[in-house]
Parts: C-alpha cells; structure tokens; sequence
C-alpha cells in the first residue's frame, strides 16, 4: 500500500474510533450532567452549579483532546497534531522500535490519567514529556 494510501486508511480507522470514543463520552456525561444540575438545584446555597458546570468544563476538555475532525487539518498546510492525534503519532513513532514499546505503554497511561484528572493544560493537548 503507497504511504498516502496508508495515511487515509490510518486516518479512517482514527476517525471510527474517534466517533466511538466521542460516543461514549456522550452517553456518559448526559446523565451525569442531570443528576449534576438536579444536585446543584436542589441542595441549598447558592453555588452558581458549579457541578453541572463542572461535568460541562470535562466535556469541553475531553472534547478538545477527541479532536474528532483533526483529519480535516491534512487538507491545508501542516500543522502539528494535537489532542489524541499527537499521542497517536508518538506512541506509532515508539511502537515502531521494539526497545521503546514499554515506553508507549507508559505514555498513553500517563496521558489518560491526566485528561481523566482534568490536569491536562489546555493551551498544550500534546502528551506530557518526561
């Protein structure tokens, strides 16, 4: 297969599972934005829902970090991969020398755990380097 042909075949399989990804995220925050908002009603205070809003500032960032459309960017000039598409690219990069895999492995974990904590910066959607 010539390498542009394997880029949009790489990039269709990205996309499936991207969508998949994205899907999931969905069905997981919409319940848990209502049972935010229905706490955020109904305890008293009066701190501005700072639950529901704080499930709709994960989804922003986990919507960041999907990237869903970030294939769109191989259209136009090159621009550097960001979100799941830079920690896609180096773990390939890693898997490719059989010395580094543990090495993937440990960034994917170590990126994850970061975007599920809500640590990930939002000006930087690139892997954390060590």
């Amino acid at each position: 297969m010539s390498k542009p042909r394997f880029r949009v075949f790489r990039d269709v399989v990205v996309f499936q599972g991207k969508l998949l990804i994205d899907g999931l995220r969905d069905l997981f925050l919409s319940p848990i934005s209502i049972m935010a908002a229905l706490v955020d009603l109904l305890v008293p205070g009066d701190d501005g829902g700072k639950r529901f809003y704080g499930v709709v500032s994960f989804g922003r960032r986990t919507e960041k970090w999907i990237n869903l459309f970030g294939a769109a960017d191989r259209l136009g000039p090159e621009a550097p991969p960001q979100g799941i598409d830079s920690l896609l690219e180096e773990v390939e990069r890693l898997m490719r020398d059989p010395d580094r895999r543990e090495e993937a492995r440990d960034r994917v974990h170590s990126f994850v755990e970061q975007v599920g904590k809500g640590r990930h910066r939002r000006d930087d959607r690139s892997p954390p380097s060590e």
